[in-house]
């Protein structure tokens, strides 16, 4: 107890010295605390985000290359390089991709349900090599043709309902039930249902048209939803009518048959700048040189890069401030021991053990350092927020002004603004909410006791390496 009640006076004898390494450390702790809020806020920030989102990439032909590289057919058209199933699949492997949203369909029949716009003009048509149904083309009669049932409905699935745009868009709406959650489960539209008197609960069976000898898939109805979708275009067919469309998880596409499945993929990247190990992995299982990789880095950028220069910009700033605020106090420090040399002499003259002397020292420290910490963190916690929108605003650049990195002659960089991205709905950060997280305070502990160990080194190495008599002896 008396070393700590010493260590008290001594900080009222010598509170001209201890108020200035109070100021630095008042000074530095905020600085701190600021820095390590905003770290710790973005970061949180910048993993949740890349979580829950990515830099989408998706594959389109480039017209001149298609030209180029493919011949056309008898008819002198041009069809892109088929993308198989089993390629859509691999390529959702690579280390690069973070997920992957499909989208499968199939063109069935069911003779016990009516397809709106169902007349008997095209209940068979006939296929030819090329792939066209008889009425779309004019075709050599004598060419081999197949006759097929032609599908009275769409089978769409999906591997997330965030895919299904005409519901956000507010074409579509659930009226009934619930959007399909397990396999076998399926939405119809209210005009399907009505026509054919479904309800739910109801079970149906579907036969692939182009595969007759798949398995039919067994559906269950749990949801019918409202459409004002317009038909495709193209003649008035059942197949053509998008309220004819039934609507799965791509789970119970996969469970049944991926065999003739039509699939599409979206990728999404960890992070843009895998683009081009991405762009390698596809070619190498066999994408075709005609397809351009597109890499939506915008709408990824428009939340993260914002966000990634605060945390940088943070960091920075706390290493500055920790180097200037050590200097500062290392010379306070050996400035201080040189001015309570005598002191420290007297004390070890007296008979008091070294460790007691540097307890006294670690003691006043202490005091000073809790107080200052005290400080810091109200004063940092109260000025974080302005210094985050500050540095936001500054750097508050239009995503299409941002100079955009060359991933590769293969790689395109989606260009367009962010409403016509697939990522539209996803606003630039005007401003982070900054908050004191449980890791910015252990730093700022952490921090708090090398800053106090800091302020006593010098000390307690002096008291260490000289004797009592030598110290009084070389008092001036």
């Amino acid at each position: 107890m008396y070393l700590i009640g010493n260590a008290l006076k001594n900080i009222v004898r010598n509170k001209g010295r201890y108020l200035l390494i109070g100021a630095v450390l008042s000074v530095m702790l905020a600085s701190v605390t600021v820095s390590a809020m905003i770290h710790f806020t973005t970061q949180a920030l910048i993993d949740d985000y890349s979580d829950r989102f990515g830099a989408s990439v998706t594959f389109t032909p480039d017209l001149r290359k298609l030209i180029t590289l493919m011949q056309p057919d008898e008819n002198g058209h041009y069809h892109d390089p088929e993308i198989t199933t089993e390629q859509y699949i691999a390529f959702s492997k690579s280390d690069a991709v973070k997920s992957t949203l499909f989208q499968g369909s199939r063109a069935t029949y069911c003779d016990t349900l009516t397809g709106l716009d169902q007349g008997g003009e095209e209940n068979y048509y006939k296929t030819y090599p090329s792939g066209f149904p008889d009425g779309f083309i004019e075709t050599d009669p004598h060419s081999e043709t197949t006759r097929r049932q032609a599908p009275n409905t769409v089978v769409l699935g999906y591997s997330d309902v965030s895919m299904m745009e005409d519901f956000a868009l507010g074409q579509r709406a659930l009226d009934e039930g619930s959007f399909f959650a397990s396999p076998g489960e399926c939405m119809v539209s209210r005009d399907f249902a009505d026509l054919n008197g479904l309800r739910l609960g109801d079970s149906f069976d579907l036969r692939d048209v182009n595969h007759t000898e798949t398995a039919p898939l067994h559906l269950t109805v749990c949801g019918i939803y409202l459409d004002i979708t317009t038909a495709r275009q193209g003649l008035a067919w059942a197949v053509n009518n998008r309220r004819n469309e039934i609507l799965v998880s791509f789970t119970t596409l996969e469970e049944h048959s991926m065999e003739g499945l039509n699939l599409s993929a979206t990728y999404y990247l960890k992070n843009p700048d895998l683009a081009s190990e991405f762009e390698s992995y596809v070619r190498e299982n066999g994408l075709n040189e005609v397809y351009n990789v597109n890499v939506d880095a915008e709408s990824y950028n428009q939340i993260v890069k914002p966000v990634e220069g605060l945390k940088n910009i943070s960091a920075v700033f706390l290493a500055v401030i920790l180097l200037v605020g050590c200097v500062i106090l290392i010379l306070l420090s050996m400035l201080g021991i040189r001015e309570r040399k005598y002191e420290i002499g007297v004390l070890r003259a007296m008979g008091m053990p070294k460790r007691k002397v540097a307890f006294g020292l670690i003691c006043e420290s202490a005091c000073v350092l809790m107080l200052c910490l005290c400080i810091g963190l109200v004063v940092g916690s109260l000025i974080a927020q302005p210094v985050s929108n500050t540095i936001m605003a500054r750097q508050d650049v239009p995503v299409s002004e941002r100079p955009q990195p060359n991933y590769g002659e293969g790689v395109i960089m989606s260009t367009g603004s962010a409403d016509e991205t697939s990522s539209a709905n996803k606003p630039a950060l005007q401003e982070v909410k900054i908050v004191l997280t449980p890791e910015s305070i252990v730093f700022l502990f952490v921090v708090s006791l090398a800053l106090g160990l800091l302020t006593n080194i010098f000390g307690i190495f002096y008291i260490t390496r000289y004797e009592p008599m030598k110290i009084l002896s070389e008092r001036s």
